[in-house]
């Protein structure tokens, strides 16, 4: 999945809602990534943009302890990483939280499918401008929030 098949998708702004906490205006974001240094320049991107980081992991099943320990509102998440890998920790995490999202960010581009079918909201290749990985985030973000809505019956 890429960006442009969710151009659609609402845009984040102020008073577009909330995320998963009391009073939440931002996304909450998982970043899991076994390399530390993309871990620290996504943590930076993201931050820079207003977007809270809750938590850090470096393998896939650390990703899925932290997901269902801090219910993130987007999980970024590398492919190829020790312990477990990606895919099937993006299944464990949408089968436990089925409203978080999850973003895939990889170097791999020969993997979008898998990632589809595990259930990740899109697919970025690393190298992906900013700008795009922040929309992308925001964008991941509105769905959880208006899927939130009409699970509670506050929303359409």
């Amino acid at each position: 999945m890429d960006a442009a098949s969710h151009a659609g998708a609402p845009r984040a702004d102020a008073d577009a809602g909330t995320g998963s906490g009391p009073g939440a205006a931002v996304p909450r974001v998982l970043l899991v990534d076994d390399c530390a240094e993309v871990r620290q320049g996504l943590r930076e991107l993201l931050e820079d943009e207003g977007i809270e980081i809750v938590g850090e992991a470096a393998d896939g099943a650390a990703g899925v302890s932290r997901a269902t320990e801090l219910a993130p509102d987007v999980v970024l998440m590398d492919l190829r990483m020790p312990v477990m890998d990606g895919i099937a920790a993006t299944r464990q995490i949408k089968q436990a939280l089925p409203l978080t999202q999850v973003l895939i960010l990889t170097a791999y581009d020969e993997w979008e499918h898998s990632a589809r079918v595990a259930g990740a909201y899109a697919y970025l290749v690393k190298g992906t401008g900013p700008a795009l990985v922040r929309d992308v985030v925001l964008q991941a973000w509105q769905l959880k929030v208006g899927l939130e809505r009409r699970a509670d019956g506050t929303g359409a």
